[in-house]
């Protein structure tokens, strides 16, 4: 692992924030469920933890107090999970045929006249999901939104 547990979960909150959740992208990406599943945890988890303390502490007393912390903890790392997850996943080397796409997609910009250069955040121009996704929100910005689905 070239990244710590932090690096990789910070790299999962960038990707989640650079990655463009539009629905034509959800048959070829898991990035858009994943990410939304992520938010909405972040959001709820804190809540139903408390409840879950509270009526466990209400029904079983002190005696399960460290179950009660151990479940609590577990229930808060799952936002944590999914950043992970998307970390991971940021970091990927993309596979030939998503490279392919990602020159399509490059070109049609340039094609445009949208200052698009390789957006390559590693050494020796090697593409990886966090690319693709700040190439796809640039597309998404600047283009139209019909050309993901000449692509697609």
């Amino acid at each position: 692992m070239s990244q710590s547990l932090i690096g990789i979960i910070q790299a999962g909150v960038r990707y989640g924030k650079v990655w463009p959740c539009q629905p034509e992208l959800n048959s070829v990406f898991p990035e858009n469920r994943l990410i939304l599943l992520t938010l909405l945890a972040q959001k709820v988890m804190p809540l139903f933890v408390v409840l879950n303390a509270v009526s466990l502490y209400w029904w079983h007393g002190s005696s399960q107090l460290p179950l009660i912390i151990a479940m609590s903890l577990l229930l808060l790392s799952i936002p944590l999970q999914g950043w992970y997850r998307l970390g991971l996943r940021a970091e990927k080397q993309l596979p030939p045929a998503m490279r392919h796409w990602y020159q399509q997609i490059l070109q049609q910009l340039q094609s445009q006249g949208v200052a698009a250069a390789s957006i390559s955040q590693h050494t020796g121009q090697v593409l990886c999901y966090y690319d693709l996704g700040r190439l796809l929100q640039q597309a998404y910005r600047q283009l139209d939104k019909a050309f993901i689905r000449e692509m697609l």
